[in-house]
């Protein structure tokens, strides 16, 4: 009985080993573990920033169990931004991207811990400061949503850091509603949001994408350069009309004036938006060679932006033909971008063909305000040739100073417009570019639904945005 007794003693000191060692972390992440629920809300939580603006925080509630309520202010102003900290588990957006550092988890966090527990001070998250200007962010948002009652979006990215400046969405949604401890009331929020008019959850600045039109014909112009040998003043054709493989016609967007016939030097056909020129272009060069082009620009790639934070492909399709391939020389078809992409197609102009990864964490610091780790820019890829990016600076410039985007936009931006049609009751409308014209410091893109033109919708927005940023 002795001997026996003694195997079992050492077989409960086994497993008591085996399960607060081997098993430790796999029963802590247990979705069951009731414990793990509850104190992911008795932690708190550290704030997110955007300058000195907080936009997302913790409160403490006094109570023994969900100590911690998650706020977020003007939340659906910054909601693409922060994302949100449900009690069902869910994490999104910045909130996923630090998570551990939010939530104190981050080994590089127990010194600061030990040290809170000598002096009695409750464990405290990091503080995440991102890269957003909060007055742009909010100008452009009222901008957006006073621009359609459909969906739209904006991006501005720092063209030498990568830093993102702005990343708007609308519709938006009140993260509150999802972050509250009531875990039925948190899931009927979700749902009710998830069937709204507009998909609200969904981040229309990197997660949508739309069809391009003509400001996919920046990607066009430079293949017509950097494969062709053009350059912004060559001559090329304008057919008043385009006759695609089939027979069907692909129209200019207005029956006269100077797209209508004969050829232009590159850069005026770039500034008048000539559909008929780019679509010849890219009948001309092929499906191969433009998607080769669009994939430099980054078409094809899930643009990484943070640590569980990365866009949707924009698309470029293959194995393309006939009339979708000169329609897709004017971003028609089956050619779609997130504003992000046309964003960073802007940004690979500005800045010499090169593309900096964008990024929205500029840095993280402990409770006691030592840096624990800060943003350092690098190159994504490059898009394009510095003299093929130089051209298409002149040519974006002169978009604003005598074609589409002429007394639409404040003279020292430089972009191009875009107008598709989506076949339905309404276009996408475009205008993408670079500020201050002569010496680019922010690239964007602008994207709003409705009827009319890019230029008269998307304009005023880049406007408002580009003063708010102060960018000179």
């Amino acid at each position: 009985m002795t001997i026996f007794s003694l195997l079992l003693v050492l077989a409960l000191m086994v497993n008591v080993t085996y399960i607060q060692g081997a098993q430790e972390q796999k029963l802590r992440d247990d979705p069951l573990n009731a414990r793990h629920f509850l104190e992911q809300f008795n932690r708190n939580r550290g704030p997110i920033m955007a300058g000195g603006t907080v936009i997302a925080r913790s409160r403490d509630t006094g109570q023994k169990d969900f100590r911690y309520q998650r706020e977020y202010p003007e939340s659906e102003v910054f909601a693409p931004i922060t994302g949100y900290f449900a009690p069902s588990g869910a994490v999104t957006g910045v909130e996923a991207a630090a998570d551990s550092l939010l939530s104190g988890t981050d080994p590089r966090l127990t010194v600061q811990h030990w040290f809170d527990a000598i002096v009695g001070r409750t464990n405290q998250g990091a503080t995440v400061h991102t890269t957003i200007d909060p007055a742009a962010q909010r100008a452009t948002y009222d901008a957006l949503r006073a621009s359609t009652s459909r969906r739209a979006a904006a991006v501005a990215i720092d063209v030498k850091t990568g830093a993102i400046k702005v990343m708007a969405s609308y519709p938006s949604f009140d993260a509150n509603s999802i972050a509250v401890h009531d875990t039925t009331a948190s899931t009927k929020a979700y749902d009710r949001l998830l069937k709204a008019s507009g998909s609200p959850l969904i981040d229309k600045a990197i997660d949508e994408s739309f069809a391009p039109g003509s400001t996919f014909k920046i990607i066009t112009a430079a293949a017509g350069m950097d494969k062709q040998g053009l350059n912004e003043n060559s001559p090329v054709d304008t057919p008043g009309v385009l006759t695609l493989p089939s027979g069907n016609p692909l129209h200019n967007d207005a029956d006269s004036g100077p797209c209508n016939g004969g050829q232009l030097p590159l850069i005026t056909a770039f500034a008048q938006s000539c559909n008929s020129t780019f679509g010849k272009l890219a009948l001309d060069m092929g499906q191969k060679t433009l998607g080769a082009e669009a994939s430099g620009f980054g078409f094809g790639q899930h643009i990484p932006i943070e640590s569980d934070l990365r866009s949707a492909a924009s698309v470029y399709p293959k194995n393309m033909g006939g009339d979708d391939v000169g329609r897709s020389g004017i971003g028609q078809g089956s050619v779609s971008a997130t504003p992000l992409q046309m964003a960073l197609a802007a940004a690979a102009v500005a800045h010499g063909g090169v593309v900096m990864k964008p990024y929205l964490i500029q840095r993280i610091t402990a409770p006691d305000q030592s840096e624990i780790e800060a943003a350092s820019p690098k190159e994504l890829f490059h898009a394009t040739s510095a003299q093929t990016a130089s051209q298409l600076r002149d040519m974006m410039r002169e978009v604003v100073a005598s074609g589409t985007g002429t007394g639409r936009v404040s003279s020292d931006i430089a972009g191009k417009t875009g107008t598709a049609e989506t076949g339905l009751s309404y276009n996408e409308r475009w205008f993408a570019g670079f500020a201050p014209a002569d010496n680019p410091q922010i690239a964007f893109a602008v994207v709003t639904e409705g009827s009319g033109f890019g230029a008269d919708a998307a304009g005023p927005i880049v406007d408002r945005m580009v003063q708010a940023l102060g960018v000179k």
